[in-house]
């Protein structure tokens, strides 16, 4: 990817920022509520079919029904095809303290890194998992901070891609600026489309796929830092086949760390889940400049060539996860 572009970072004032924190979210269907930054990851799906593989039947029914675990249960996807490759690892067993000492001690053998081993659940006679994903993806030509004009960034008040190629062969990051209201879901598919079928005009020419020199990208500097536990929403009986007793949900979480600055992206996300019985290119032609401006709410996506789900993405509305402009 041969350009020159531009990351502005954000001057904020106080009156401008949202008030929400930013969080982790389950459901892909909904609009995400206005100024929210929320971010998803298929980590807790894998942790929740890693969970359900110890069970080894069926879960047959949940009660009272739950929307949140019907989905979980109903989402097709291929992981292997869509988590970063040596990027992620999730585990799963009986909920002791030597399930969480194995897991934090095969983590810092295979990572490098130290993990809080009271965050794996633990619960009395009851069944854990736990998944950690890892990665930090430099662009492929480094963008450059803008050091004298911010950019003004408005919250929820048209239609843009940038893909940009990344030093991990077969993985992207990509931005996108929607002209309407959509859902994660509506986005992810919108983005699936546009990669399939990516515009082909002319090199120069408003309909050229990819970035020219005199284009301008503008995308504030943002750093995610979400911490959301999801045990109330997961709330039901689990009915497994054969068994005559339920088991409940009695801890699960999300916490992610993202960040997106000129050089590239890094992220981290821990996941848990617990269940217990219920008891320099040569000179290019004449270009068209164009302008991929984020001033207003948008998706990031890290997501690896030709799979069919992002194993990252995040929506960006509002202050709360924008780094201040310092000149």
């Amino acid at each position: 990817m041969k350009h020159v572009a531009l990351i502005a970072s954000l001057l904020l004032t106080a009156h401008s920022l949202a008030t929400g924190a930013p969080e982790c979210i389950l459901s892909i269907d909904e609009i995400p509520p206005k100024g929210a930054t929320q971010v998803w990851s298929p980590l807790f799906q894998a942790c929740w079919e890693k969970l359900n593989e110890t069970q080894g039947v069926e879960l047959e029914k949940v009660v009272p029904l739950n929307d949140l675990i019907t989905k979980l249960e109903g989402f097709k996807w291929q992981a292997e095809e869509v988590m970063p490759k040596d990027g992620y690892a999730v585990y799963a067993g009986p909920a002791t303290q030597e399930f969480a000492r194995e897991t934090a001690a095969s983590i810092k053998k295979r990572f490098d890194i130290e993990i809080d081993s009271s965050r794996v659940p633990t619960i009395p006679q009851g069944k854990a998992a736990y998944g950690i994903l890892l990665r930090e993806l430099k662009f492929e030509k480094k963008f450059f901070r803008s050091r004298n004009k911010a950019l003004e960034f408005r919250a929820r008040t048209g239609k843009t891609y940038i893909v940009v190629a990344t030093d991990k062969k077969g993985e992207n990051l990509i931005v996108y600026r929607p002209d309407r209201e959509c859902s994660f879901r509506d986005a992810i598919e919108r983005v699936t489309k546009a990669v399939k079928d990516p515009l082909s005009g002319p090199y120069g020419s408003l309909k050229h796929g990819s970035l020219h020199r005199k284009d301008v990208v503008k995308i504030p500097y943002v750093t995610i830092d979400a911490d959301t536990d999801f045990t109330a929403q997961l709330s039901g009986g689990l009915h497994y086949a054969g068994e005559s007793l339920p088991w409940r949900v009695a801890s699960a979480f999300q916490i992610t760390r993202f960040e997106l600055f000129e050089e590239g992206a890094r992220v981290r996300v821990d996941t848990g889940v617990g269940m217990e019985p219920f008891g320099a290119p040569p000179k290019p032609p004449p270009v068209t400049p164009r302008s991929f401006v984020c001033d207003r709410p948008f998706y990031v996506f890290l997501w690896r060539t030709g799979a069919d789900w992002p194993y990252l993405a995040t929506w960006i509305d509002g202050g709360d996860c924008l780094t201040p402009f310092a000149k």
